[in-house]
């Protein structure tokens, strides 16, 4: 295994583990003498928890993870044509985008719970974020690809003018001067608005999934309470009845001792 396959392995661990598994490849990186792969691990940071339920999407999901990247593309590709006049359905291809997004968030909201970890909205937003970034962050997709994040893509990385639609084929008819000045200041706007929904939703989401599970826990706790006051009445009874025995014991021995 070479040492980027090694640093590869560090970020697939839970993320309780990774700074201690780190820790251990740099020591044995220069027990061996190699001292920048060393160098290079201990550089290494901890991913937050965004991040690492993002990675777990490149080490466990890369299919669905590849649809992203694709149909990221193809948003790109309507994005110039829209751009330049042409016509294009970019809003079917954001559709297209956004579909693959909420699956993969609900991939990565699945890791995270199934490591014992909140899907709280914050990180879920964080999530969304990141994965509708890739549009705009190259360097940040490509560390996606190969699932070593330390940390989500920025906010302001998030570029998306999915909200244009369709325009016309011929470049005459495209609006120019002031007017295609004002008409990009609306369709920014609106791209703005569109993707502050998305993270809404997807924070919703998120919110949603750790008020059932804080539910569940208290289902669970109750029941628990439950049993356990079934358990006491039933220990209380038993002792009881242990005391009257012992009582006619006492009182038998008592009566034999008189006579």
């Amino acid at each position: 295994m070479t040492v980027d396959d090694q640093m590869a392995e560090l970020y697939r661990l839970p993320i309780d583990e990774f700074t201690a598994a780190r820790d251990k490849l740099v020591r044995e990186l220069r027990s061996g003498g190699d001292k920048d792969a060393a160098a290079r691990v201990k550089a290494l940071k901890k991913p937050n928890l965004a991040a690492w339920a993002l990675n777990q999407l490149a080490h466990r999901h890369p299919e669905p993870l590849d649809e992203l990247f694709d149909v990221t593309s193809r948003v790109r590709d309507a994005q110039r044509k829209v751009m330049s006049g042409r016509k294009a359905d970019l809003r079917a291809a954001t559709d297209e985008r956004n579909a693959v997004v909420a699956k993969l968030a609900k991939l990565a909201q699945d890791a995270l719970e199934e490591a014992g970890h909140a899907a709280s909205g914050q990180t879920m937003s964080a999530i969304g974020d990141s994965l509708v970034a890739v549009a705009s962050d190259e360097e940040g997709a490509d560390t996606l690809r190969t699932g070593r994040l330390s940390r989500e893509f920025k906010p302001g990385a998030v570029v998306d003018v999915g909200v244009l639609g369709l325009v016309a084929d011929d470049e005459e008819d495209a609006p120019t001067g002031p007017e295609t000045r004002t008409i990009e200041s609306t369709h920014a706007a609106l791209a703005a608005a569109r993707r502050r929904a998305e993270q809404t939703s997807i924070a919703a989401d998120g919110a949603e999934a750790e008020a059932r599970r804080l539910a569940d826990e208290a289902d669970q706790a109750e029941r628990r309470a439950k049993s356990a006051g079934e358990a006491a009445e039933f220990a209380r009874r038993a002792a009881e009845a242990r005391r009257a025995e012992a009582d006619e014991a006492a009182e038998a021995l008592q009566q034999l001792e008189r006579e």
